[in-house]
């Protein structure tokens, strides 16, 4: 199956949490940093160029399970989604046949529990992506951390390609490629800081 190679900042949470044990019900859990961090989409034309866009709003929390795995939950705000280029470009890609944002406004990724070597290791990471309301499992790749606390003291960073017509955008097919790119840098937070 060909819905993703790749790429949602999903794993992303995963560090500077990873080497303490499980904790207690009332510890804060680590969240996506929506200041400090940034989602950004790709699309390629069939005849050269790309379509660039970034995610303005986007958040996520990380999770662990009582056996030390972890679980990453990501939302992507569709509607805050600002495309480089002209307007017929952002009008196609917000309209029914590409994202659907009016009837689907998020985006979103689960993943499946994972041990936390991941995130420091990198590696392949499944889950399920939910697209303009079509869900399908997936599996993204992230990079291997470059620090001593992901996510706190350096970039934690996924990138990969998900296939558009797995999730019913099967339109524009003469002038856009199948594939659609995303880049995340994820910085880190614990809940209720500001």
């Amino acid at each position: 199956m060909r819905a993703a190679r790749a790429g949602a900042c999903l794993a992303l949470l995963a560090a500077g949490w990873l080497a303490a044990p499980p904790a207690a019900a009332d510890t804060p859990v680590p969240e996506i940093d929506p200041l400090a961090s940034r989602a950004a989409i790709t699309v390629d034309l069939r005849v050269g160029g790309r379509v660039q866009g970034r995610f303005q709003d986007f958040d996520g929390r990380l999770e662990r399970h009582p056996d030390g795995r972890l679980q990453v939950h990501v939302r992507l705000d569709a509607t805050r989604l600002v495309l480089e280029g002209p307007g017929w470009m952002d009008r196609s890609m917000r309209s029914e046949k590409f994202l659907d944002v009016a009837r689907h406004p998020a985006i979103r990724f689960r993943s499946e529990p994972f041990p936390p070597e991941l995130s420091r290791e990198g590696g392949w990471m499944a889950g399920e992506l939910e697209l303009r309301g079509v869900a399908r499992p997936v599996r993204f790749q992230m990079d291997p951390s470059g620090c001593e606390a992901p996510g706190y003291d350096c970039d934690i960073h996924v990138s990969g390609v998900v296939s558009r017509r797995e999730f019913g955008m099967v339109a524009y097919r003469v002038w856009l490629q199948d594939g659609v790119g995303f880049d995340f840098r994820v910085r880190l937070r614990q809940s209720g800081q500001p």
